[in-house]
C-alpha cells in the first residue's frame, strides 16, 4: 500500500508533458453533456413559456371539453386522414348503439303496434316500411336472431371501397368497427 499526494508535486514533469488522467477526461465529457442538457432544458422552458395556457373550471357537463375541442378546430392543426376515419367509425357506431336502444325501448314500452299503424298509414312507396325496418334492426342488432350468413355486415359494402370512404380505424376499437359495419349493412333500416 502506498500514499500519494492530492496535488502534483512542484518537482514533477512540466505541465505540457503530463499525460491526461482518464478521470479528468470523463469529468470533461460529463461537464460538456451537462451543458448540452442544460441548454436543451432552457430551450424547452422558453418554448413552454411562449405557450398560452388556460384553466377551464366548471361543473360537470358544463362544456369545458367542448370549448377545448372548438379551439382545437379553429386554431389547431388540420385533421389527418386517420382522424377523419376514426370519427366516421365512431359516429356510425354511435348511430347503431342509439338504434339498438330505440328498438329495445319500443319493444319494452309495447309500441310495436304503433309501427304497424304508421306503416299502413304511410304506405307511399317507400323501399322499406317502419315495421320492416324495426324487425330487421331487432333481428340483427338487438336479438342477434338473423341467420349467421345474413348477419355478415361486410357482404353488402366493402369497408374502404368507393361506397365507404370511412372504412375501419384501429384507433376506434373493435366494437366501434363492428357497429360501423352493421351501420353500412342496415343504413336503410336505420
Amino acid at each position: 500500500m502506498g500514499c500519494s499526494q492530492s496535488k502534483p508535486s512542484p518537482t514533477g514533469p512540466p505541465l505540457n508533458e503530463i499525460v491526461p488522467d482518464s478521470n479528468a477526461v470523463s469529468k470533461a465529457i460529463a461537464a460538456h453533456e451537462s451543458r448540452l442538457i442544460e441548454a436543451h432544458l432552457a430551450a424547452a422552458q422558453r418554448e413552454d413559456e411562449s405557450k398560452i395556457k388556460m384553466l377551464l373550471l366548471g361543473a360537470g357537463e358544463s362544456g369545458k371539453s367542448t370549448i377545448f375541442k372548438q379551439i382545437r378546430i379553429l386554431y389547431g392543426t388540420a385533421r389527418s386522414e386517420e382522424d377523419l376515419r376514426m370519427y366516421g367509425v365512431v359516429a356510425r357506431s354511435n348511430i347503431v348503439v342509439a338504434a339498438r336502444k330505440l328498438c329495445s325501448h319500443l319493444r319494452n314500452l309495447g309500441l310495436e303496434e304503433e309501427l304497424d299503424r304508421e306503416s299502413r298509414e304511410s304506405a307511399n312507396g317507400n323501399i322499406i316500411t317502419y315495421r320492416e325496418a324495426y324487425d330487421e334492426l331487432i333481428s340483427y342488432l338487438v336479438d342477434n336472431t338473423a341467420a349467421a350468413s345474413a348477419q355478415d355486415p361486410t357482404a353488402e359494402v366493402v369497408p374502404g371501397s368507393k361506397q365507404d370512404w370511412v372504412g375501419q380505424s384501429s384507433r376506434a376499437g373493435k366494437a366501434a368497427n363492428k357497429d360501423a359495419k352493421h351501420f353500412l349493412a342496415h343504413h336503410e333500416s336505420i
